[in-house]
Order: C-alpha cells, then sequence, then structure tokens
C-alpha cells in the first residue's frame, strides 16, 4: 500500500517577521518557499511530481529554482509501496539543505572583510530550518482519508516534541539587533573603531557588510540582509519603507505634465549630491539600464520626505548645516511643483488567509480530490501576483496556498484586498465546506491590512497588520484595518466583505468631495466616550441627546474648502443611520481610516490643468 508523506519546514512566522528593512522581509519570505520548492523537487523526482498533493503544481518547472511560484512550508506526497517514506523524506531534506547552502554561499560571498566571522556563520544558517516528516500507511484501496487524519495527527505530535540540540556558534559577544536570537558574527572591533583614526567609515561599513554603524547582525540576517534572487527587478535593493509610502506621489506624477517638474528634481538630487550624499546607496537596484519612473529615475522614494534628509545628511563626514537647509528647500520646491505640500508618510501591509480550509479539506476525501483542491490553490497562487503587482502597483513578499503577504499603494490596497478575496471564492468555488450541498458555503478570505508610519521598526509594522488578520479571522470572511499615526493609539475597523468595504469606499469618497466636516469624527468619538458607564434609563436619555448632537456635527457646513458646502440630505441620512446602527465610536473610527485613504487618494490624482496645488 502507498504512504502519505507530510513535510514541514520550520519556523516560518518568527523566521519573515525577524525583519529591520523591507528587504530583509522579502528575502526571508522568497528563502522559505525557495527551500520548500527544492524539497517538494527532490521527493517529486524520486516518486513521480504525479504524487505530489501539496503545492498543487501543474507543471514540474514550476519547482524550479528561481521561479515565480511560492510553495508554502508543508509539502504532502503519496509515496508508492515500493518506496521508503524516510529515505523519501531524507531525500527532500538533502534537496533543501543543498538549496539553502547555495543561497547562503552567493550572500556570504558578496561580504568582503576581515571582520566577518564565517564559520560562525555558516553554523547558525546550517541550524536554522527544523525539517519534520511523518508518514501513515494507506491501509485499504479507499484508505488515502484515514491516512491523511493519521499522519496530521502524527505531525502534531511531532511537533509537540522540539528537539534542543548544542548549538556551536554560542559566544559572549552581542546579539543580533534584528532579533536577538542568535549571537553577532562581525567582530566587536569592526564597531569599536568606526569613524576613528584606521578604522572604517560608517558609509565603508555599510558598503562591506550591509550593516549600519551600531547595527550588530548574525549569520542569518546577513543572508537576508546580502542574498540575491535571479531574475528579479530587485536583484540588489528592495524597496525601503519610505518608498512605500511615497507610492502615491509617484502615481501622481506619472501623468502630471510640467516642464519645469524635471529640472526641480535635477536640481534637488544635485544639491544632495553637493552636500556629501553618496547618490548610489539611493538607488533602488545596483545595475544598469534598470529605471524604476520616468522622472525619479532608480533613485529609492524615501528621498521625498524632509524627515529623511536629516537622517542622510548625520551619514556625512563633517557635514555642512547649510547644505541640509539648502537640500529641504530644494525639496519644498519640488514638492510645490508636484502639487504636494507635505506627502502622507504612511505605507501599507496586507497579509490575507483562507477561511474555513480545514472542512474544505477534511471534504477531501480521495487523493484526486485533495490534488485537485490543491492545484486550485495553486492556481489562485499564481493569480495573487498579476493582482498585487500587475492591477494594483503593489510588491507581492509571498503568496503560498491560501496565505499572502504584499506591500501595496495606499490608495489601492482596499481595492486590492477585495479583489483578491473575490479571486479566491472563485477558485474554491468547487469545495464547498458543508456536507449539505444546498447551502453552497465555499472557502472565503479574511485580509488584515496594518497602516504605519514609514520610519517606524519593520517589525512593529509586520506585527500591526498580523493584529489585523488576526481581527478580520474572528468573524471570517471580513476586512480589517488598523492605523497607527503615531499620534494616539492605533484605529481598528473591521466588517463583513460586500457591506463593510462597500461603505469604507462610501466614507472615502464623502471626505474626497468634503462632505463630511472637518473635525467630525474625533468630535464623534469623544461624544461616544460620554456613554462609558452610563446604563438604564440615564443611558438611553443621553443616547438622545447624543444622536442629536451627532446630527449637528455631520450636518454643519464647510467652510474650509472654498465656497461653503452643506452636506446632502441623502449623504447625511446614510452617516445617521451608520450613527442608529453601529455604536458611535465605531462610526467615528471608520471616518477616520476613510479619512487617510482618501487623503492618499487625493496624493495620487493628478490635479486638473489649471488647478491650484
Amino acid at each position: 500500500m502507498a504512504q502519505l508523506l507530510i513535510v514541514t519546514l520550520g519556523p516560518i512566522q518568527d523566521f519573515i517577521a525577524a525583519a529591520r528593512r523591507s528587504r530583509d522581509l522579502w528575502f526571508g519570505s522568497w528563502l522559505l518557499s525557495e527551500l520548500s520548492k527544492a524539497t517538494a523537487r527532490a521527493m517529486a523526482e524520486e516518486c513521480g511530481f504525479e504524487a505530489l498533493v501539496f503545492p498543487g503544481i501543474s507543471n514540474p518547472k514550476e519547482l524550479q529554482p528561481g521561479t515565480l511560484t511560492s510553495v508554502a512550508n508543508k509539502i504532502v506526497l503519496r509515496v508508492p509501496d515500493d518506496k521508503d517514506p524516510a529515505a523519501v523524506a531524507s531525500l527532500g531534506e538533502r534537496g533543501m539543505r543543498d538549496r539553502l547552502h547555495q543561497l547562503r554561499d552567493e550572500a556570504f560571498g558578496l561580504i568582503h572583510g576581515p571582520h566577518f566571522i564565517r564559520p560562525r556563520a555558516e553554523d547558525q544558517v546550517e541550524d536554522l530550518i527544523e525539517y519534520v516528516w511523518v508518514s501513515a500507511l494507506e491501509r485499504s484501496v479507499d484508505g488515502y482519508s484515514a491516512a491523511r487524519e493519521e499522519a496530521e495527527s502524527l505531525l502534531a505530535a511531532r511537533k509537540n516534541t522540539r528537539l534542543w540540540n548544542p548549538v556551536s556558534w554560542g559566544n559572549q559577544v552581542p546579539k543580533s539587533s534584528i532579533d536577538g536570537e542568535r549571537e553577532s558574527v562581525l567582530h566587536e572591533d569592526l564597531f569599536d573603531s568606526v569613524g576613528k583614526k584606521g578604522g572604517l567609515t560608517p558609509e565603508q561599513v555599510r558598503q562591506r557588510y550591509g550593516v549600519g554603524k551600531t547595527e550588530r547582525l548574525c549569520g542569518v540576517g546577513l543572508l537576508k540582509r546580502h542574498g540575491t534572487r535571479a531574475n528579479s527587478k530587485y536583484a540588489h535593493r528592495f524597496l525601503s519603507t519610505g518608498h512605500l509610502a511615497a507610492w502615491p506621489l509617484y502615481s501622481r506624477t506619472r501623468e502630471l505634465v510640467d516642464p519645469e517638474l524635471a529640472t526641480a528634481w535635477g536640481r534637488y538630487v544635485k544639491t544632495l549630491e553637493s552636500g556629501g550624499i553618496n547618490l548610489r546607496e539611493q538607488e533602488i537596484v545596483q545595475g544598469d539600464g534598470w529605471i524604476h519612473d520616468s522622472l525619479f529615475g532608480r533613485y529609492d522614494g524615501s528621498l521625498l520626505f524632509e524627515g529623511r534628509l536629516a537622517e542622510l545628511f548625520k551619514e556625512v563626514e563633517n557635514p555642512d548645516p547649510h547644505h541640509l537647509q539648502d537640500a529641504k528647500a530644494a525639496l519644498a520646491d519640488l514638492l510645490k511643483k508636484i502639487g504636494v505640500s507635505t506627502p502622507l508618510p504612511y505605507y501599507a501591509i496586507l497579509l490575507a488567509d483562507g477561511d474555513h480550509m480545514g472542512k474544505a479539506i477534511e471534504r477531501q476525501k480521495t487523493f484526486e480530490k485533495h490534488r485537485d483542491l490543491s492545484r486550485q490553490l495553486d492556481q489562485f497562487a499564481q493569480r495573487v501576483r498579476s493582482i498585487v503587482e500587475g492591477d494594483h502597483g503593489g510588491e507581492l513578499i509571498y503568496s503560498g496556498g491560501d496565505d499572502i503577504l504584499a506591500f501595496v499603494p495606499l490608495h489601492r490596497v482596499i481595492s486590492c484586498a477585495r479583489k483578491l478575496a473575490a479571486e479566491f471564492q472563485k477558485q474554491l468555488a468547487g469545495f464547498p465546506i458543508h456536507e449539505d450541498e444546498e447551502k453552497r458555503e465555499v472557502p472565503t478570505l479574511s485580509a488584515g491590512i496594518g497602516v504605519s508610519h514609514f520610519m517606524d521598526p519593520m517589525g512593529g509594522a509586520l506585527r500591526l497588520a498580523r493584529k489585523a488578520e488576526a481581527l478580520a479571522k474572528v468573524e471570517r470572511n471580513s476586512l480589517a484595518v488598523i492605523v497607527d499615526k503615531r499620534s494616539g493609539p492605533p484605529v481598528s475597523v473591521v466588517g463583513k466583505w460586500g457591506f463593510f468595504d462597500v461603505r469604507l469606499d462610501a466614507y472615502v469618497e464623502m471626505h474626497q468631495k468634503d462632505w463630511v466636516p472637518d473635525g467630525a469624527a474625533y468630535e464623534l468619538r469623544e461624544l461616544a466616550r460620554l456613554l462609558d458607564g452610563s446604563e438604564g434609563a440615564a443611558r438611553t436619555s443621553l443616547e438622545e441627546l447624543i444622536g442629536k448632537e451627532a446630527e449637528r456635527i455631520l450636518g454643519r457646513k464647510q467652510p474650509q474648502h472654498g465656497a461653503e458646502k452643506e452636506i446632502g440630505e441623502e449623504v447625511l441620512n446614510s452617516l445617521l443611520a451608520d450613527v442608529k446602527d453601529l455604536p458611535l465610536s465605531e462610526v467615528a473610527d471608520r471616518l477616520i481610516v476613510a479619512r487617510l485613504f482618501a487623503q492618499a487618494g487625493e496624493e495620487a490624482k493628478s490635479p486638473q490643468i489649471g488647478e491650484q496645488p
């Protein structure tokens, strides 16, 4: 009889989350997918590609190194009765290790300097992946389903039995600045001598080792920092969080026709260069002939934020304070010509995950049906890249099965999440989650959007997005958004697809058309606090008074934007209906979140001819 083999690679979430820069996040996600592909390919070459359940590939070439295919960390394979599952699992681990060593050697080969302790770094990378496998025998002709259940039970038991082997790389030195888990593999005298006579400059430290002047990294951190991906437009550099925040401005300038704009940009770049800024370090990629944008060329969008300038000039040896002021003035002139005084410094991380996938998988009782489900997930994963990058101008970090991680422009992220959810349901329409065929409930996709300031730590931004995803998963088939604007606590909103997202779009339009009075959301939030602790008849009376005050706030005129505007009756009634049906604080939070998306949309929109900035 055949045996069902399940292999998992870990740790996943902790490894991906340990990221200080966006390229750390990107390469960490890509690396794990590459290792999963190598594992699946090695086992499938032994058992036949038709034996693969997960990943559900349609062409063996999809598992070749460097392809765009993303593979999750769980591989399921049906081992023929003439093969030994232990031997097959061993082949998979060997394939994984070979790919890991290849990527490790490519990355470490880019580090040039005597302060790099390569043997210790290699030991740390070798200890990175925990390779776990279990198998279960199909004890009858139709025993696939029972074997799968037994294998999943064994896997759960195995994961609860962790093996803690002694490490060979421990030492009394500082730990990694990213996650504090592993010891630094850079000699301390490197940092002790930075900027001193005979030592390296901060720029030289960054060029040779890829770290800041005080940033310690372990071997895994350096693998992420120096690892390259063949055939990628970001083979050597990935977009900074500042560039992500600048996406709406990039959209604006693509359609903005102003002969003086290119001149203003050139003047700004020359000002930076004359001030001692190494512009080569501000390019998105290292390589000739590739341009990200017709106006800004290959330069990172973080240069469009004044708050970034002080940080750049700190890295200049013997900086002249006048150069910083000149750069600020040149940037202000550039932004004025673009039509934006102060760009929004926020960016979005999108996380999505399938709902009820366990039930959908349990209903597939045969190997063939289980593989069909897997192939539909593979087709969805292939569509994700087109939706994120082609349709919405974002950058996909990871898409494996029903899991998605992506950076998406702030003004397009809601639309992107909605399209992903619709595509997921379309692809999984043939796999209902209930035995009752009349219900026809199929797996859905819940999405979380975290909006963070580009100068906040990447780890915090990832946690925010994961918190939003968890919030969306509470009721499932939902969208959740959490905005952290630094000023005050984060604002969270959540609701079902088809209702909440449509209403949020309506709120965005209200802001863009000045139908919502300025400050109304915060006034409604203060009103809502008046209800805290009230109950009984007193609460009923207070709710009536608050309802009338809310109507006054929402219905007042708008004198700040040219001619006075009075909110239309239809719009006012729809807002008051929300005030009646929802907690007042929730309406306020939705208005606050919608305002930020409205601002991003306005920033991305090219001004009309004759329109004043």
